[in-house]
């Protein structure tokens, strides 16, 4: 008796760890799919095409862009900057890209502005794959809001006057490493 219920305990726990698409004991649907990057991507400059917030320079960038699955995230390379942007809707099909960023600079109190960037990055291949393209041709917009306690808050206290917004055009080419 106590041989079948050890049989039963092992197949049992053996049978928790398996989902119906487990290969090989990775887990689940296949474990997690494979880290692509950071691809190093540069562009010499911008082409600025309107821009109240005095955000963009046009001077040399480069942006590193890590994929895993569906999750795209593409940072400034600068180590001091903390620009980034990213989806989780990400497909090897699409031939557009869409990235997203948010973050609240709270360094001249009581002003507190949320600073948002859209990327919307048109591959060079529509054939192939964001990684697989060696030009990406990027529309970039800033917008920037005055999220204080107290709206108005930020009048004085920011470099420009409250919402502002701008636009910038760029090609990212592919560096290989």
């Amino acid at each position: 008796m106590s041989r079948a219920f050890f049989a039963v305990a092992v197949i049992s726990v053996l049978a928790v760890g398996c989902g119906e698409d487990d290969i090989f004991g990775t887990g689940g649907a296949g474990g997690a799919p494979p880290i692509i990057g950071p691809l190093l991507y540069t562009t010499p400059g911008l082409t600025i095409v309107g821009d109240d917030c005095d955000f963009f320079l046009d001077e040399p960038l480069e942006f590193e862009i890590t994929i895993q699955g569906s999750n795209v995230l593409m940072e400034d390379a600068d180590p001091q900057s903390s620009l980034e942007a990213s989806t989780d809707s990400y497909s090897p099909e699409q031939d557009e890209v869409t990235l997203m960023g948010s973050t609240e600079n709270s360094n001249f109190p009581p002003c507190v502005v949320q600073l948002d960037d859209v990327f919307q990055l048109l591959l060079g291949d529509s054939e192939a794959s964001l990684d697989e393209n060696t030009t990406l041709e990027v529309t970039w917009t800033h917008s920037e809001t005055d999220v204080s306690a107290t709206v108005g808050d930020c009048a004085g206290e920011w470099f420009v006057p409250l919402p502002c917004a701008g636009e910038a055009m760029f090609t990212l080419t592919q560096q290989t490493q």
